[in-house]
């Protein structure tokens, strides 16, 4: 999924290039962490380093394929990265991108949710490579007050809130909002217009590049980072976003003591389902401590205080019962079975599928 969330990145400290000896043993006990923003929140980390005696640096992912671009390239010195089931993990675990997990090493992996495993093990057979962290949906996010006065009976559970000309135009003024993610978009896009699944086909991946034409001069922002805090500051009244996000802009909202309600709702069309999961790179300089790092955050009230803090749905199965009702039972988190039933996960595409897509995708993005 993915993606997005706050900025606040830490840079890897100039220990880890000393040279000789030094080196090794300063790697022995620091750990160099590629994942999305607020997946580990400080206070975890800090729990972690004090128990371990293991020093974390923390670099902010913000886009899959960037980290794919970096990891492909080798000696990225990352420990430990999270990283999105499909398309990223289904091409990337092939590649040899990362390290065969020890299940001795990380005793707590058992928590994982065994549903979630098996949708796992579509991308990494055996579930040999990947403990998975977070899970979510993606939909629309939209600002109730501000959608009302607008549009009083507008289409809140359809892509016809983004997707649908007449309806966009309405909502220009307040502003749309898509992540920038053809990933996560185009196959939307492709099943709003009818088309069963997304395709390279000149025919079909032409008529989901005119729809987008379409609606690009009422689209505000396209971003998987800060849009959220739109949403929250009232900039953005409508996005297709994840679902945590909904909740990170409701909790800046809370904490900004702000009077803007934001909801969320799957669409009608289809709800694309993400899986963000722990992977070690195949060269990591220090996987005993990544593994370590995963043993301690898949303590059932570790995932569980992490799910509390970002509302992302734990894709650990002993944390659920720790959560409280507010949290077990809000349907944006969990949704309900009927929604559960309907999820998709991303195609794996082939690289000339993957370069058609990027190409026709560069070109929304630039108004062409």
């Amino acid at each position: 999924m993915k993606r997005h969330r706050v900025a606040g990145s830490v840079a890897i400290a100039a220990l880890l290039f000393l040279p000789g000896g030094a080196q090794a043993a300063d790697r022995a006990h620091t750990l160099n962490v590629y994942a999305w923003a607020e997946y580990f929140p400080p206070s975890l980390i800090a729990q972690f380093e004090a128990q371990s005696g293991i020093h974390v640096n923390y670099t902010v992912l913000d886009s899959p394929q960037t980290a794919e671009t970096i990891l492909s390239v080798g000696s990225s010195n990352y420990d430990l990265v999270t990283m999105n089931a499909a398309p990223e993990l289904g091409r990337e675990i092939p590649k040899g991108f990362w390290k065969v997990l020890d299940p001795a090493r990380m005793p707590n992996a058992k928590n994982a949710d065994p549903k979630i495993m098996q949708l796992l093990s579509r991308v990494d057979p055996g579930n040999q490579h990947a403990v998975p962290w977070m899970w979510g949906t993606t939909g629309i996010i939209y600002n109730v007050d501000k959608v009302k006065a607008v549009m009083p009976a507008a289409p809140i559970g359809s892509l016809d809130m983004v997707l649908k000309k007449e309806v966009a135009a309405k909502f220009a003024g307040c502003g749309i909002g898509l992540l920038d993610s053809w990933g996560d978009i185009m196959p939307m896009v492709a099943r709003y217009i009818g088309q069963p699944t997304l395709s390279a086909e000149p025919a079909n991946l032409a008529a989901v590049a005119a729809k987008l034409k379409e609606i690009r001069p009422y689209i505000r922002r396209v971003s998987t980072s800060g849009y959220y805090q739109q949403l929250a500051e009232g900039d953005l009244c409508v996005a297709i976003g994840y679902s945590g996000d909904a909740l990170i802009s409701r909790r800046m909202i809370n904490e900004s003591h702000g009077n803007i309600k934001i909801e969320y709702s799957f669409a009608r069309e289809m709800v694309p389902f993400y899986i963000d999961s722990m992977v070690i790179p195949a060269d990591s300089p220090n996987p005993s401590g990544a593994s370590a790092f995963i043993d301690f955050v898949m303590r059932p009230e570790v995932s569980a205080s992490v799910t509390r803090f970002i509302g992302f749905a734990t894709a650990n199965a002993a944390a659920v019962p720790l959560l409280e009702p507010a949290v077990r039972d809000n349907t944006i988190i969990y949704p309900p079975r009927d929604v559960r039933e309907r999820f998709e996960l991303q195609k794996i595409y082939s690289p000339e599928e993957a370069r058609a897509f990027n190409r026709a995708w560069l070109e929304f993005k630039s108004g062409m």
